[in-house]
């Protein structure tokens, strides 16, 4: 199926490894024009080869400095995937300093990176896919600062959707348990108890999501949040 992406420039954010990677090659294999940012440079440079002939630019999407030279050097953007994130710790009492640190890494920079690149999605008449979570939907006892975080981000999503309506469309995915690299075999046994189908998501899976989300086929779809999750979602929102 042709999604209508070729040619698109596209910006992930957090686009070196998991998520964000396999988002990143899935819109080179639809010959968008794809651009990754990372904090990494090695893990940046690693994924360019993997993937292809891709643009790779250093950034700490925590930092307005680093986002506003990141904009430059776009000039132009179509679709902007928000997929930086993730849990920093694992822990069922936070200290303040990591909920400051999970509202800045999985909310702020989001909101930050989207506002930098509102003008040229205006013009292109383009979309946000915002990468949550379902613990933001069904939280979990470890990490609740993490889980808020991706509550606010889902919410986040639906507020500037209403807002930019026939301009930009917004849209969230929430990925259930997905193994990554840096998971252990007992990462994977834990996550495969919550889920009704049995098993870990994919990143391709995911993916494939966020690549319907960002093309013609999605045109009346805005202020959505899309589980991939298995079921381990129970309930009905």
């Amino acid at each position: 199926m042709d999604l209508g992406l070729r040619g698109k420039r596209v910006l992930v954010t957090g686009g070196s490894r998991g998520i964000g990677f396999a988002v990143a090659r899935a819109f080179h294999h639809e010959a968008a024009d794809v651009f990754i940012c990372s904090r990494s440079p090695k893990h940046l440079v690693a994924a360019a080869k993997r993937i292809g002939e891709i643009g790779a630019v250093p950034c700490d999407v925590r930092r307005p400095a680093d986002v506003a030279k990141l904009m430059k050097r776009l000039g132009r953007l179509d679709v902007l995937v928000n997929n930086a994130g993730g849990m920093e710790h694992f822990g069922a009492d936070p200290t303040p300093s990591q909920w400051r640190s999970a509202f800045e890494l999985n909310l702020f920079s989001a909101v930050e990176v989207t506002r930098a690149a509102l003008p040229m999605l205006e013009a292109s008449r383009g979309c946000v896919v915002n990468v949550a979570s379902e613990v933001g939907r069904q939280p979990f006892a470890m990490g609740p600062d993490y889980c808020a975080a991706k509550a606010a981000l889902i919410s986040c999503t639906k507020s500037l959707s209403n807002r930019l309506a026939g301009r930009v469309r917004v849209n969230a995915v929430c990925p259930g348990p997905v193994a990554t690299e840096s998971w252990t075999g007992k990462d994977v046994m834990q996550a495969k108890a919550r889920v009704p189908m049995g098993r870990t998501g994919e990143p391709d899976e995911v993916a494939a999501v966020v690549l319907f989300l960002a093309s013609g086929r999605a045109s009346f779809v805005t202020g959505a949040a899309y589980a991939v999750d298995g079921g381990a979602v129970k309930g009905m929102a």
